[in-house]
């Protein structure tokens, strides 16, 4: 059985695991930590700096015991690890009469307009000093799809939800503009209706594509993000990975609040529909053609300047 230090229990998105990693590091500066998340994510979770890993949640005992979720589900390392300081601690109060039941501390930290990344980091450290936007080392080369051409880009067109996403029309019009030949990897989930949109727009860009939507494991995405010469993507996982490896990555948003998910830098541009329309919480598709090129032509800019 694994004693830690620290037991983290987060079990959402893998873009939103990507998150904690500032947090986790500064935790693992005083002891182990493990992270009790999608098993499936151990591959990302082993790229994190310093003495962090992934944990089960039944057989794991820590002296801290952090929960970031009230759901039932996430309870069971709480009520496992019987005389350690256990926490809830969530951006909303969920809380139910049975949760003192399972935790020594109940708080609740609202987030406000915070970078979660950032939020997260107070939330488990107890303090905003120190922090620094996630990183991840790099993955090893043999984790890398075969057949990739020594440059390329990456286009990550979808995400988990399907009204975050850019018509592959509209990319390939926007690419279409640029005049740059540089081959383009497209990758999306595993889910139909993402491999459905991938090959359309890699159909649209021709023998510019390479097409992989739905077609590579985790740490076949990892890899692939990490050598990327830069990313185009939508508001999701790829966005947060691609930032974390150091890469140029522009982000569109729709529904979703940029500052809650995006830590902006020269690198890392984004484009934001609200800018675009008087619609509450509007889709991506807001986002005119000649916007989305322009900053691509930039990004592009400063990587061949």
């Amino acid at each position: 059985m694994a004693h830690l230090d620290s037991l983290v229990v987060y079990r959402k998105q893998l873009g939103d695991v990507l998150l904690l990693q500032p947090a986790l590091s500064k935790l693992a500066r005083r002891g182990s930590v493990g992270v009790v998340t999608r098993p499936g994510f151990a591959d990302m979770i082993s790229l994190m700096p310093g003495n962090v890993r992934l944990a089960s949640r039944w057989s794991c005992r820590a002296r801290e015991v952090y929960c970031l979720e009230a759901g039932r589900g996430a309870l069971v390392p709480a009520a496992l690890n019987i005389g350690a300081r256990r926490h809830l601690r969530m951006t909303r109060n969920e809380a139910r009469w049975w949760h003192p039941l399972f935790f020594s501390k109940i708080s609740v930290h609202p987030g406000g307009d915070a970078y979660r990344a950032a939020l997260f980091f107070e939330m488990l450290t107890g303090a905003a000093a120190g922090f620094t936007p996630p990183r991840l080392n790099l993955p090893p080369e043999d984790w890398l799809p075969a057949g990739l051409p020594a440059s390329y880009g990456v286009i990550h067109p979808t995400a988990a939800w399907q009204r975050k996403t850019w018509a592959p029309e509209k990319w390939v019009e926007a690419l279409g503009e640029l005049g740059d030949d540089l081959p383009w990897v497209i990758s999306s989930g595993p889910a139909a209706w993402e491999r459905a949109l991938a090959s359309k727009l890699a159909a649209g860009l021709g023998p510019r594509a390479i097409d992989l939507g739905g077609r590579t494991s985790l740490r076949q995405y990892l890899a692939l993000l990490s050598r990327a010469k830069l990313t185009l993507c939508v508001d999701g996982s790829a966005s947060h990975l691609s930032a974390a490896f150091g890469k140029p990555t522009l982000t569109l948003f729709g529904p979703t609040n940029p500052v809650h998910w995006h830590w902006p830098s020269p690198n890392t541009p984004h484009l934001s529909a609200t800018d675009y329309s008087f619609e509450p919480r509007p889709p991506v598709e807001a986002i005119p053609v000649r916007a989305v090129g322009e900053a691509i032509r930039q990004l592009l800019g400063k990587i061949n300047g």
